[in-house]
């Protein structure tokens, strides 16, 4: 009875559970959807994010370290074996020439003492606060860049599969239609009306439509799990891509792209290059300052005890205080020309980021030119591998029917597929191309 029991259990957990695919609602992304999940969950822009998280610290540090600064210490010593001094023996009365050993001190000492300091004015103090800020800019503008980046890798990916679906789709259907006609082609074989050659011909073809159609998946399967990691989601989630390709082409097909009003200054790499160079005036700045003197105040109290007593908080064991209170002034006066030559070169670094400031915009402008010349290319490619590819599934259908009524051959049927496959793949090439070329287009205009 009890394994009966056991059994009927276990059977009625098994169908009162939902299964999987009710389980399974796989959740639907547009492209606008799967950037902000990246931005939110990507592995990159978290990486930057702890970065900014710690540059924001860093500001705080920086400040605390010119607040009052306040430090306790203490101390308790066991002397095990009190150091001994030897003084003439006439001091106690003894033959002159002769020493007599004395014990001075105590077994047990202790002290404590609590000390407070304050920076009146340091140069590096005042330097150090600004750069902190900077520093915080800096981390931004990486961040920024990073979000960008991730933004343009999951809109390819994103591409990919929209385009990897596509291309499956046309197969999938070229499939059915060899596999219509290796059917059609053996029944007229058998009835003696056509030869042994055309079914070969027709089933080399379904087999070659089989073999893409299995790479087709597998380039979906793959491209998948490219644009999930991109995103930062677990390999083994299921979604599903709400855009459809044709939506995504047609606002880049009707649009004509412009490059009035571009300022390489508003450009991520450039803003990252205008925050380095303030970075650098800062460290110049901070050079400058080892110049100047260093002023702090200081107080400092403390205590001290000893005794033959090993617990020296007794009631009875004397505590002598202590207190001092005072300024404490550095001044630089001499280093031989090595504060002049630090200066030095970080005046030439400075002017090395201006370089590279220069080169940046230039390469800006050039980057731009040349993504707008290879999205109006893309737009061009696009049209005429559109038009192809319907070109060619037209002669393609209308060699089916010639083949049908026995007035093609299927040497020619075979040419002729090839010829649409060759166009669709070129085609599918071009989407993908065009797409990209305007995501390039917009990440050089500094607008992704």
């Amino acid at each position: 009875m009890k394994n009966i029991l056991l059994t009927f259990v276990m059977i009625f957990s098994i169908f009162s559970l939902p299964t999987k695919a009710q389980t399974e609602n796989p959740e639907s992304f547009t492209l606008a959807e799967a950037q902000q999940y990246a931005l939110e969950n990507s592995y990159s822009v978290k990486g930057t994010d702890y970065d900014l998280k710690v540059a924001k610290k860093r500001v705080w540090e920086t400040i605390a370290d010119g607040l009052p600064q306040v430090d306790f210490a203490m101390d308790y010593n066991n002397n095990l074996d009190v150091a001994v001094s030897l003084l003439p023996a006439e001091f106690f009365g003894g033959e002159p020439g002769t020493y007599t050993p004395i014990k001075f001190g105590q077994q047990y000492a202790s002290s404590a003492s609590l000390s407070v300091s304050q920076k009146i004015f340091d140069g590096s103090y005042i330097v150090g606060t600004m750069a902190a800020r900077v520093f915080v800019q800096l981390s931004k503008d990486q961040k920024e860049k990073t979000e960008i980046e991730i933004k343009d890798v999951v809109a390819q990916a994103y591409y990919t599969v929209l385009v990897a679906r596509d291309n499956y789709k046309t197969i999938k259907e070229n499939l059915a239609i060899n596999q219509k006609l290796l059917t059609e082609t053996e029944a007229y074989w058998e009835n003696g009306f056509r030869e042994e050659l055309d079914v070969d011909q027709i089933r080399l073809n379904l087999n070659a439509s089989k073999t893409q159609l299995s790479d087709a998946k597998r380039a979906i399967s793959t491209s998948l799990t490219l644009l999930k990691y991109s995103m930062g989601m677990d390999i083994d989630e299921n979604i599903e891509l709400s855009n459809e390709l044709k939506n995504l082409v047609d606002p880049i097909r009707s649009a004509t792209p412009e490059l009035r009003g571009y300022d390489a200054s508003a450009h991520i790499d450039y803003r990252i290059l205008e925050t380095q160079l303030k970075a650098q005036d800062l460290i110049i700045k901070n050079e400058q300052a080892q110049y100047l003197p260093n002023i702090s105040a200081f107080y400092r109290y403390g205590k001290n005890t000893s005794t033959d007593f090993r617990n020296v908080f007794k009631s009875d064991v004397p505590w002598f205080k202590s207190s001092v209170i005072g300024l404490q002034l550095n001044m630089p006066i001499f280093s031989a020309g090595k504060r002049r030559s630090k200066i030095k070169q970080e005046r030439i670094n400075y002017m090395s980021i201006q370089n590279d400031m220069a080169m940046t915009e230039q390469n800006l402008k050039r980057e731009l030119s040349v993504s707008f010349s290879n999205l109006m290319n893309a737009q061009e490619t696009y049209e005429n591998n559109l038009e192809a590819v319907k070109i060619a599934k037209r002669i393609y259908d209308r060699t089916i029917i010639k083949f049908n009524e026995g007035i093609s051959t299927s040497t020619e049927l075979s040419e002729n597929e090839q010829q649409y496959l060759t166009a669709h793949s070129n085609y599918i090439n071009s989407t993908l191309s065009l797409l990209n070329s305007k995501i390039a287009f917009d990440k050089a205009l500094g607008k992704l």
